[in-house]
């Protein structure tokens, strides 16, 4: 991951939190991994709301509908982090993953990886030379 994208453990803050996951399984089983999740954040300060965007099939490029949906969630500020079990679950580009994570940052959000149980956020202080970019626009940091 890029130098600007700090990690760090949780602490008692409760942040509330969107859920993005790749998944082909069944309804039933999704919910239930989100059960299990929502366990897992609630120890970490995460608070896991009721809406999960659910990315089937194999597409990871981000600009699929589900990357797309999020963002929406996103702006509406309700939420301040995005919970994933795997980073690279967003994209596997990590160029790509640092732009989202940037533009995520600049509207107060960060991500927890599940996997890791680690908190991931964007520094923007350290890209002074893109400041000027629109949120959520093109550009490119680092």
């Amino acid at each position: 991951m890029c130098s600007n994208v700090k990690s760090f453990e949780v602490g008692l803050l409760v942040h509330p939190a969107v859920m993005f996951m790749n998944s082909n399984k069944s309804e039933s089983n999704i919910r239930q991994i989100i059960q299990q999740n929502r366990q897992k954040c609630s120890l970490a300060g995460i608070a896991l709301m009721n809406e999960t965007i659910v990315n089937k099939g194999p597409n990871r490029d981000i600009d699929r509908d589900a990357v797309n949906m999020l963002i929406n969630h996103l702006i509406t500020g309700q939420y301040d982090t995005v919970v994933v079990e795997n980073m690279a679950d967003i994209t596997a580009d990590e160029s790509d993953l640092e732009e989202f994570m940037y533009d995520a940052a600049n509207i107060g959000v960060g991500f927890f990886e599940l996997s890791t149980m680690q908190y991931h956020m964007y520094d923007t202080t350290k890209c002074s030379a893109d400041n000027e970019r629109p949120i959520w626009g093109g550009g490119k940091c680092c």
